[in-house]
């Protein structure tokens, strides 16, 4: 019973961050309204990254979001520097360099994403068998140096018999 009210509490909670939040970005927006468009369409793989991802820990959704995210900055900049209208932002939206930069910087995170636990996973095994490799050399060097009684004892067997 104790549970139940807990978690519906920290639901009641979470849903009142939630507006909380909501409510005091609602300004924010409204007056960076160019940026946040440009941010909106940029930062879309991230959003479908985020979707995809199922696990608890989204790792997907911040690679390609962080890589997504500093694609989008140099336009974003552009956007500062031109000032911060609408005419700059469309520009920005529908200039191609600017959706390579941020697109293909979010498929570099989806390389990252998919390639390096490959590669991990091979250098991992290949350091692991070289320590194995190295741990039966020196189990035979023992097993030189003290007879065969060490190799039976190792096993589990009784070297009396």
């Amino acid at each position: 019973m104790a549970q139940r009210t807990k978690a519906a509490r920290d639901r009641r909670n979470g849903g009142s961050k939630k507006i909380l939040t909501a409510i005091l970005l609602l300004p924010v927006i409204g007056v960076l309204l160019p940026t946040c468009v440009v941010l909106a369409i940029n930062m879309a793989p991230t959003a479908a990254a985020y979707m995809i991802d199922r696990t608890r820990e989204k790792y997907l959704a911040i690679t390609v979001g962080l890589l997504n995210f500093c694609g989008t900055l140099p336009a974003e900049a552009q956007l500062w520097n031109h000032g911060q209208s609408y005419d700059v932002a469309f520009g920005i939206v529908t200039d191609p360099y600017y959706w390579l930069l941020s697109y293909g910087s979010a498929g570099t995170g989806w390389l990252i994403y998919i390639v390096l636990p490959l590669i991990l996973s091979n250098y991992y095994a290949m350091t692991t068998n070289t320590r194995v490799q190295s741990l039966r050399r020196r189990q035979q060097a023992l097993i030189e140096a003290w007879g065969e009684e060490v190799a039976a004892a190792g096993r589990g067997q009784d070297p009396r018999e």
